[in-house]
C-alpha cells in the first residue's frame, strides 16, 4: 500500500486514508492503465449525502497530488461503512472508492474492419427498409401471404449472379 495523503477529483480535495494502485492491461487497446482504490471519511448525514451523490458520476478527472499526475477515470464502485443504525450529524462514514483509468483512445479500426462495419450497417439498413416496404404493401392489401417471398425467389434465380458480379467487379466493367 502506498502512503498517499491527498487526491483531487473533479477539483474536490480528498484526504485519503487508504490507497491502493494496480496496473492493468486494457483488453482492446493493450494500454497499461491504473486501477486505484482508496478510502476517506466524513462526519454527518449532510456530508454523507453530498459525497454519496458525488460518486454516482460515471467519469472523473483525478489528480494524484504527490506526483501531479492527471488521469481520466471511470467509476468502478463506491461503498460506505458506518457503525450506527442511522446516520446522524455526528456519525463517521467511511467511503471506499474504486476507479479505473480510461484508455487514451479506443483502438482505431483497420480499413478492413471499417469496411466490415459499413457492410453490416448496410445489410441491416437494407433489411429494415425491406421489412418496412413489406409491411406497407401488406397494410394496403397489395400483397398476401407468401406472394412477396415467391417473387423474391424468382428474381433471385434470375438476377443474383449478375448483381453479385456487379458488386464485386464494379458496374463499369460489366457494361463494357
Amino acid at each position: 500500500m502506498v502512503e498517499l495523503k491527498q487526491l483531487i477529483i473533479n477539483n474536490v480535495e480528498f484526504n485519503v486514508e487508504n490507497f491502493e494502485e494496480k496496473t492493468i492491461t486494457h483488453s482492446t487497446t493493450g494500454e497499461q492503465l491504473k486501477k486505484i482504490g482508496f478510502a476517506f471519511s466524513v462526519i454527518g448525514k449532510k456530508d454523507y449525502n453530498l459525497y454519496d451523490f458525488f460518486f454516482e458520476s460515471p467519469h472523473f478527472e483525478l489528480t494524484i497530488v504527490d506526483t501531479n499526475e492527471k488521469l481520466k477515470m471511470k467509476n468502478i464502485s463506491h461503498s460506505t461503512f458506518y457503525q450506527a443504525a442511522e446516520i446522524s450529524d455526528n456519525t463517521k462514514v467511511v467511503f471506499r472508492i474504486k476507479l479505473q483509468q480510461e484508455p487514451a483512445q479506443e483502438k482505431e479500426f483497420t480499413k478492413d474492419q471499417k469496411l466490415m462495419v459499413n457492410a453490416v450497417n448496410e445489410v441491416v439498413l437494407s433489411r429494415v427498409r425491406f421489412n418496412a416496404l413489406e409491411e406497407v404493401l401488406e397494410e394496403k392489401g397489395l400483397i398476401k401471404g407468401d406472394e412477396l417471398f415467391n417473387k423474391i425467389e424468382k428474381v433471385a434465380k434470375r438476377d443474383f449472379d449478375m448483381l453479385k458480379k456487379e458488386l464485386l467487379d464494379g458496374k463499369e466493367e460489366i457494361n463494357t
